[in-house]
């Protein structure tokens, strides 16, 4: 596996998408480039705080903006 097809992979292995046949080569990849396994640790961080982040609740004024706005478009 090349490190772009790694980058490639990444997200989706992170989030759980990517397909059982891919696991082993990017694994396999990280243990070998050192680059790519700091991207991936970087990537990790990034996705969970993300993830950690938007399960909060928009408050209702804003989600009553939202909905009025996307009624009227």
């Amino acid at each position: 596996m090349t490190c772009e097809d790694a980058h490639l992979n990444m997200h989706d292995y992170i989030s759980g998408e990517l397909a059982a046949e891919y696991h082993r080569p990017l694994l396999d990849h990280l243990d070998e480039c050192p680059n790519c396994r700091e991207f991936f640790k970087q990537t990790t961080n990034i996705q969970t705080t993300m993830r950690d982040f938007m399960q909060y609740e928009a408050p209702f004024e804003l989600q009553t903006a939202v909905s009025s706005i996307l009624a009227n478009a």
